[in-house]
């Protein structure tokens, strides 16, 4: 029993311990997601989905958005971020 409630109360002060910025000063919890992430827009990096669909715009004969921020990068997530 008491090693239960020792677990118990080391995972309890793990989790407050590790959620001190989002509990206490109320940061907001890391953005992971590539589509909405500016930093990784900035880098150039994209979501192996976002690359397919270019794969298959590109081989039907379609404009594909190549970062320069033409007609074709209308539909691209970075294009609206960048017009804001």
């Amino acid at each position: 029993m008491k090693t239960l409630l020792a677990a118990i109360v080391f995972v309890g002060l793990a989790v407050l311990l590790l959620g001190v910025n989002i509990f206490f000063f109320k940061k907001p919890f890391p953005d992971g997601e590539i589509s909405t992430n500016p930093e990784m827009q900035k880098r150039g990096i994209k979501c192996a989905k976002q690359e397919e669909l270019e794969m298959l715009e590109a081989r039907r004969g379609k404009k594909v958005c190549d970062g320069n921020y033409s007609d074709a990068c209308a539909s691209c997530a970075l294009y609206k971020i960048e017009k804001q």
